[in-house]
């Protein structure tokens, strides 16, 4: 995640953690501009403390007290240790970083069914009439927000669209 794209992962986060035996490993992996840019760092030690789960930070701008990880969250996923084959990945944050997140899991050998993008796009209808969350033929508002990639692939990658 990154920015404000943690929010829309809370809940898949809390139904693995209440439901720790169904699930595999966990690795969260959250960027955002400064360390006051991190949302919800009142859940961090609840996530570490989740078995059997990783919690990576980074900020591509800290302050002199920041002790974690420099850089844009994408530089996360070269650094962690996951089988594609029985993962699944999330992402939600900027397009831009999706863009680029999708690209490191791709070269970690994801595969475009195995992940899933949740949109955010201004939407003011929100019908799927006004247009302003669309992309190609879907609507964000009506067949989204949370898309597999394979899904919507032809048309993320098309800028203004």
């Amino acid at each position: 995640a990154g920015g404000i794209g943690l929010p829309p992962l809370r809940p898949v986060i809390r139904e693995i953690a209440s439901n720790r035996s169904m699930y595999g490993k966990l690795i969260i992996l959250y960027g955002a501009r400064t360390p006051q840019d991190l949302i919800y760092s009142y859940e961090y030690k609840d996530y570490e403390s989740i078995p059997n789960t990783e919690l990576h930070l980074t900020v591509d701008t800290p302050t002199s007290e920041w002790r974690g990880n420099v850089g844009v969250v994408t530089n996360l996923i070269r650094i962690i240790n996951v089988d594609p084959e029985n993962s699944i990945a999330f992402i939600c944050g900027p397009e831009i970083m999706m863009r680029y997140a999708i690209k490191e899991l791709l070269k970690k050998g994801f595969k475009m069914n195995k992940i899933f993008l949740s949109l955010e796009r201004r939407m003011k209808c929100g019908v799927g009439l006004c247009g302003h969350c669309q992309m190609g033929p879907y609507f964000i508002c009506k067949h989204g927000p949370v898309f597999p990639l394979w899904f919507i692939s032809k048309y993320f990658w098309v800028d203004q669209i």
